[in-house]
């Protein structure tokens, strides 16, 4: 009789596995902050060398101080936490929605052609108009609120989900597909339980692209789709352009830039456990 692996050689060989999955990425992540480090070094270099005002563009470390100081000082509504807080949020519920929304809506396109004629031209016209150019509108809709905030986001991250969701399943194994039918499947069925474990990898780099568009767009979001608004990151950057402020405003660049690459490596890190999942399971 064969012998059945043990509790414990088989938590030893998933943790292993989990160690393959995520220790490529961490190595990567240490790689990335050495480069940041030598860049870091290279700013303050070149302030200190030119004698660059601060008002034009502050060192590294007074960078560093202001947002220190904002840890425990308010401006707007509250301090850095805070405005990063509503930031997060706001991306969110857009990105989200253009998640719940694209995903599906383009692995129904891929699947059947009738839905993707309906769409497509529609679709067209919306994904080439700029994310910013729904600012007007977005206030006319929702006024200003988080909601015409929201929208705009949206309009950055919809395009690229759907899209690829749409080239992810049409590049499914058509054998498959026809496998799944003569077995009985439904439309739903092959859409969601054999298409979109295929296709995983290219919904997963739409999630990425559209993840970026959205929290690029989000800055235009907080500043023009929310007058009013006293909280968000883009509402820092606005706060130290008016009062000429650079450490302020750099400072917020800089929260934004490290806030988008930590969710960037989240979405890499999820698709290097779901993948694996998603074969297995097949």
């Amino acid at each position: 009789m064969k012998n059945e692996p043990s509790a414990g050689a088989t938590l030893t060989r998933r943790r292993f596995e989990l160690g393959n999955l995520i220790l490529p990425l961490l190595r990567q992540a240490g790689v990335w902050g050495i480069g940041l480090a030598f860049w870091i070094f290279l700013w303050w270099g070149v302030v200190a060398a030119f004698g660059v005002s601060p008002d034009f563009l502050p060192t590294p470390w007074q960078v560093t101080d202001r947002l220190v100081w904002l840890t425990t000082h308010s401006i707007g509504e509250g301090m850095l936490w805070t405005h990063a807080g509503w930031s997060m949020l706001r991306f969110l519920s857009g990105f989200l929605f253009a998640a719940v929304f694209g995903i599906p809506l383009g692995l129904l396109m891929g699947h059947d052609r009738r839905v993707a004629y309906l769409v497509n031209p529609l679709f067209e016209l919306f994904r080439n108009v700029p994310p910013i150019a729904w600012a007007p509108f977005s206030l006319l809709w929702f006024g200003a609120s988080f909601g015409s905030q929201t929208f705009v986001i949206f309009t950055a991250a919809f395009p690229p989900m759907l899209m690829n969701a749409y080239y992810g399943i049409r590049m499914v194994d058509q054998d498959l597909i026809n496998a799944a039918r003569m077995l009985g499947a439904g439309p739903g069925t092959i859409v969601f339980r054999v298409g979109l474990p295929a296709a995983t990898p290219i919904v997963a780099a739409g999630l990425r692209i559209g993840l970026a568009n959205g929290w690029l767009a989000l800055v235009g979001a907080e500043i023009i789709a929310g007058p009013g608004a006293l909280t968000g990151l883009g509402y820092l950057i606005l706060v130290g352009q008016q009062n000429l402020q650079a450490t302020l405003a750099v400072g917020a660049m800089a929260m934004i830039g490290v806030i988008g690459a930590s969710l960037d490596f989240a979405i890499r890190l999820l698709e290097r456990v779901v993948k694996p999942l998603n074969w297995k399971s097949r």
